[in-house]
């Protein structure tokens, strides 16, 4: 668990050490206290507090202050420079720096940035160069593999900062093709849903699809989001594919599709409702 001093929240939130205290001890600013009675605040007070006490048009510095670094970042952040944050997040993450990656998507959701452009505005260009890079052989596998790692590890890191709302819009199931190995795009699928208000059922890699009849009747979704990346084999998939559009359209449930392995896949059937190309989509539909 990341936590920061009354200092460091102080320079997130833009005031003074002071006025930290003040709020914390009135109880306008959630804290930890230590065994030896110091304030430790998670990102998810930061966050809790923003959201109930700033204006709509507020700007705060998103991330601690420490150097010239820190406030070059902070400045692209507030100012949604995205082409820079992502050549930035990139060497981060081919450098394995998990901490520096996640302060950059705590940073750009903490300045009141949606998930979904966060997600089509960095991650998914960073995936995409790491592994175009790796297919111009100019990283190794291991080298891909870190990388990706790193940017998985701390977009799940993120999740725990995510607000939800209270009323929720109903369950939604987040799963895989059978053989698909790439779980990263459903992952930021999961947070989207879950921001919307959905309580979302993560099935991730490897989804057997014989126990897909027992999961609607046992915890009742009415959506599902089916991620493709890559297809081993296109006539095993596609009937992989029929059997769960299938079992949906017979539970009136609806389906949303989405990854390059729908090129390959016909997907027009009864139950599905939309193909989703961006992260914004799946925000959207």
């Amino acid at each position: 668990m990341i936590t920061y001093s009354t200092e460091e929240a102080a320079k997130i939130l833009g005031v003074n050490v002071s006025t930290i205290k003040r709020w914390s001890a009135s109880g306008k600013l959630n804290c930890i206290k230590t065994a030896g009675g110091h304030r430790k605040f998670e990102m998810q007070h930061l966050t809790e507090f923003v959201e109930k006490h700033r204006q709509a048009n507020a700007t705060i510095s998103t991330i601690p202050i420490e150097n010239e670094e820190d406030l070059q970042l902070s400045e692209w952040i507030l100012k949604k420079k995205y082409d820079v944050l992502y050549k930035f997040t990139l060497k981060q993450a081919l450098n394995n720096n998990r901490q520096r990656v996640l302060q950059i998507l705590k940073g750009l959701y903490l300045a009141k940035i949606g998930l979904h452009e966060i997600y089509d505005g960095i991650v998914t260009p960073v995936l995409h160069e790491i592994g175009d890079l790796w297919e111009a052989k100019q990283i190794s596998i291991i080298e891909e593999h870190f990388a990706s790692q790193t940017m998985k590890d701390s977009i799940i890191r993120l999740q725990s900062l995510i607000a939800r709302p209270e009323i929720r819009k109903g369950v939604a199931m987040c799963m895989n093709l059978q053989n698909e190995m790439h779980d990263i795009p459903l992952k930021l699928v999961d947070h989207i849903l879950e921001y919307r208000g959905y309580k979302v059922l993560y099935s991730g890699q490897i989804t057997p699809q014989i126990y897909l009849q027992n999961i609607i009747e046992d915890f009742g979704p009415k959506r599902i989001y089916i991620s493709g990346t890559y297809v081993k084999e296109i006539d095993q998939t596609q009937k992989e594919l029929d059997l769960i559009c299938d079992i949906a359209e017979k539970n009136s449930v609806d389906v949303f599709v989405g990854g390059q392995a729908f090129n390959l896949l016909n997907y027009e059937k009864p139950a599905v409702i939309d193909r989703l190309y961006t992260f914004q989509d799946v925000y959207e539909k």
